[in-house]
């Protein structure tokens, strides 16, 4: 070959490998500061292998034994990871398994190997959140008093995070956050329902209409731990008030990061209808800014519902709010010393679905609801604590959501609050949904509502006589008539302690002058609230005749001014007298 020709291949093979170190790229994280979470991406025409190096930092060990939500097992603080973007499935992090400690900088551990991933696109994140101190087996107390000082001195920190870095090559593209957020809103644009990136403290519903049964997946990540859910979703069905879908930290798997963060991954099956799709969140730990280790696909904070098949028809999807079925009863915005009551018949056995706002903490209620059969008294539900869950602001609001099952007959709804924290007056912060305080009653078979049930005011044609709501210092008295042998239901709440009652009711005969029921505290039961309120529920047989009923209160607990808990039933406070005759 001549010098020409030489010349030339030469040039062939310098243009040649100029081409090839030009499609070869190089992805790199550096300044990582006080930023907690940074984005980039990258794709791979081809599947390869990537050489990896990136530097973060954490303990020595794993956490073998969780003793905190915030933990994370992994237990680094500044560390790597890759998701596949379309599945959203973690391909490769950094643990405390394949890196290696700095012993330059005490906490720093480094990674620095080959990794193989097949072609796709792929999101870089790196975690970068201050931990809180806390003391346990392999956990951060192991970094002494340099860790003591990265926690809590964002200088420090700022210094340490110096060091940290994350390179990968090589790679066909490189997207900077701005552009991998470009393409999460494409595809989240996509979705039938988007209610991602949730920050703190908020109270979200958005509603969406199926013209035909449809498979939809559900994907969703929250806050969760030991069976409570603290950022969380569910679904109503409109049509017919039943709750379809609920984020159970039970049925939840690890997100990633702190083991408090929740992954939900669900394909449903939802016949034609509307449809509302609702998720809260509590004051940290959200898009806004984390206080322990992010989930690992933290963009998606929240709930994202998407077609399950790929030939979904669009068409068939309407995104417009939809009205909610309308409740049969309603008593909300309930204000401080309250009490409010509305009778229901059902024709039929029913589903009902209860949603109930009020106050409560340390496994007690103070505002509340509660259901009694109105021919009986007996209880049928109550609003207890440990079947609340959090319903926004202030820890004490609490929420009941639930479908309970009733035979058929008549019931009272009841509603009673206590002197402070209602929707007459906040001294903390209010519930997501302030207007809801109260008691709300749904029956879900829209066909049966219209045919089977019904709600009004309960007729008092039962009743024989009433005393209640009785204040402090009073005697109260009404007669009644009975013109043949009657039995009749007694329910009086009243104040009672050491065996001896002090608010209580009696019956005498007009005619003979003889008592022929007291109330007597060994046949009384605890009335809710405080220990002295007493309740009884009985029934007894009379004669024809004519008859007092009488309530005596003494000077303090009364239904005006209670000097300790109220009674669960505090608008009954008396007596009242019902005829058991079938109406």
């Amino acid at each position: 070959m001549n010098m020409a020709g030489s010349r030339y291949l030469v040039s062939l093979l310098l243009i040649g490998f100029s081409f090839s170190i030009a499609q070869e790229q190089r992805l790199s994280l550096t300044d990582f500061g006080l930023k907690q979470v940074h984005t980039a991406g990258f794709t791979l025409k081809s599947e390869r292998d990537l050489r990896i190096n990136a530097i973060g930092a954490g303990g020595d060990e794993w956490i073998r034994r969780i003793h905190n939500y915030q933990e994370d097992k992994y237990n680094l603080f500044a560390y790597a990871w890759i998701l596949d973007s379309k599945t959203r499935q973690m391909v490769w992090r950094m643990t405390i398994d394949n890196t290696q400690k700095d012993w330059w900088q005490d906490n720093n551990r480094e990674f620095k190997e080959v990794v193989h991933l097949p072609a796709g696109e792929y999101e870089v994140k790196f975690a970068a959140v201050q931990p809180l101190y806390f003391q346990g087996e392999n956990g951060f107390s192991t970094l002494g008093k340099l860790f003591e000082k990265l926690a809590g001195d964002e200088k420090q920190w700022q210094k340490q995070a110096g060091d940290w870095k994350l390179l990968i090559e090589p790679v066909d593209e490189i997207f900077n956050e701005s552009t991998v957020r470009k393409y999460q809103r494409a595809r989240k644009d996509k979705a039938i329902i988007d209610m991602t990136e949730q920050t703190d403290n908020v109270f979200s519903k958005k509603s969406f209409s199926l013209k035909k049964q449809s498979r939809l997946n559900i994907y969703a990540i929250g806050e969760g731990y030991q069976g409570q859910m603290y950022d969380y979703g569910w679904i109503i069905n409109n049509d017919t008030g039943s709750k379809i879908w609920e984020m159970l930290e039970k049925e939840s798997d690890e997100a990633g990061g702190a083991i408090k963060n929740r992954l939900f991954r669900k394909t449903l099956d939802f016949p034609a209808g509307n449809y509302t799709v609702f998720f809260k969140t509590d004051d940290n730990h959200s898009s806004s800014g984390w206080n322990a280790n992010p989930p690992y696909d933290p963009d998606n904070w929240g709930i994202l519902i998407t077609p399950a098949d790929v030939d979904f028809d669009f068409s068939t999807v309407d995104k417009a709010d939809m009205n909610q079925l309308k409740p049969l009863i309603n008593l909300t915005r309930i204000g401080d010393y309250a009490y409010e009551q509305e009778g229901m018949v059902l024709d039929k056995k029913s589903r009902i679905r209860i949603y109930a706002l009020g106050e409560g903490h340390s496994g007690e209620m103070f505002d509340y609801g509660w259901i009694t059969d109105e021919k009986t008294g007996k209880l049928v539900w109550k609003m207890k604590y440990n079947e609340t869950k959090h319903a926004g602001g202030a820890s004490k609001n609490r929420m009941y959501d639930e479908i309970i099952t009733l035979e058929a007959g008549k019931y009272i709804i009841h509603y009673q609050s206590d002197d402070s924290h209602s929707f007459e007056d906040w001294n903390s912060t209010k519930p997501h949904e302030p207007d809801k305080w109260g008691i709300t009653v749904y029956v879900p078979d829209a066909a049966a509502t219209a045919k089977n049930a019904g709600v009004q005011s309960l007729p008092d044609k039962n009743i024989i006589a009433e005393l209640i709501r009785v204040g402090d210092d009073e005697h109260l008295v009404k007669l009644f008539t009975l013109r043949s042998p009657t039995t009749i239901r007694i329910y009086a709440i009243g104040e009672g302690d050491w065996d001896e009652m002090s608010d209580y009711g009696w019956i005498e005969n007009i005619e003979t002058g003889q008592t022929v029921w007291k109330m007597r505290y060994r046949e009384t039961e605890h009335a809710g609230g405080a220990d002295k309120n007493r309740r009884i529920n009985t029934s007894i047989t009379l004669k024809p005749g004519t008859y007092k009923v009488h309530y005596k209160s003494d000077d303090s607990h009364s239904f005006h001014d209670w000097n300790s808990r109220a009674p669960s039933d505090a608008g009954h406070y008396g007596i009242t007298l019902y005829s058991d005759k079938e109406e």
